[in-house]
């Protein structure tokens, strides 16, 4: 099928609900066509426009890494000997990498096959190829970039080399996704009780320039008036941009589903590694 007809679904699992997202193009432009919550025992197909699936193993089920490379070795053999012990353990693994630098160095997503194949079981009943299965920082950060065109503030002052922390907010453990331009680094995990204390020891270190946050909306009114205070700049992300005239069904959609954006913008390009 075409790009320019193709219109890949999303899905997204938490726990027992299943949240589905289809864009479609307007001109230059991608709008939400579809966007519905169903209960992953009872998962169908109505009501979408067949295509292939994009989907996301949550942070839990991957490990990222990036290391220095010895040519002496192969890159599979390193990668593997670098594994966290959790994982090691895990005889049952899935892994891609790519290298830079001249093969200097190599950056490689690792995943639970276990948690790929109980994923695959779960999209089954909707009947469609799937086509991507990504680890969901990368649909976090894609998702991101897509919505801050729409969301800077009209006095923001751009430099050559911006770096920013994408915060995803939750109630135990929030997750920090450090990026540069636009590109993702790295991430961590702090606990939410800490987290304003941690943004400012990285801001006095000079490891970003803004905070973007999105997830539990308690959470996020407090972390925009803690930040505020610090005169740190923030940005609250949302995908309301993209739905325009197709409203949420549930209005924490607009700035929590950006996970889902992310997976459906991927779906558009054949060339995302």
């Amino acid at each position: 099928m075409s790009l320019l007809r193709q219109q890949p679904l999303a899905v997204q699992i938490n726990r027992e609900n299943c949240l589905v997202l289809q864009l479609s193009r307007r001109g230059r432009h991608f709008v939400v066509e579809h966007f519905s919550q169903q209960h992953h025992s009872s998962l169908t197909d109505k009501g979408l426009k067949p295509d292939s699936i994009v989907s996301a193993l949550d942070y839990s089920a991957t490990h990222y890494q990036k290391i220095p490379l010895d040519n002496n070795q192969q890159v599979e053999e390193q990668l593997l000997e670098k594994l966290p012990p959790q994982l090691k353990r895990n005889t049952g693994i899935s892994y891609d990498y790519c290298t830079h630098n001249h093969g200097q160095e190599a950056e490689a997503v690792i995943g639970q096959r276990s948690a790929l194949e109980e994923l695959l079981v779960l999209l089954a009943p909707l009947k469609m190829p799937v086509q991507v299965v990504e680890p969901v920082y990368q649909s976090v950060v894609r998702a991101a970039n897509a919505v801050l065109p729409y969301l800077w503030p009209d006095n923001t002052k751009f430099e050559t080399n911006m770096a920013w922390i994408v915060v995803e907010l939750r109630q135990q453990q929030s997750i920090l996704l450090y990026c540069k331009n636009g590109v993702f680094q790295r991430l961590d995990s702090v606990d939410t009780n800490n987290l304003v204390g941690f943004l400012l020891q990285a801001q006095l270190s000079h490891q970003f320039s803004w905070v973007m946050s999105f997830g539990d909306k308690a959470i996020q009114s407090q972390l925009e008036r803690q930040l505020s205070n610090q005169q740190m700049k923030h940005l609250a992300l949302s995908t309301a941009p993209f739905f325009q005239n197709n409203v949420a069904p549930i209005v924490s959609a607009l700035d929590n589903e950006l996970v889902l954006l992310g997976l459906a913008l991927r779906g558009f390009s054949q060339w995302h590694r």
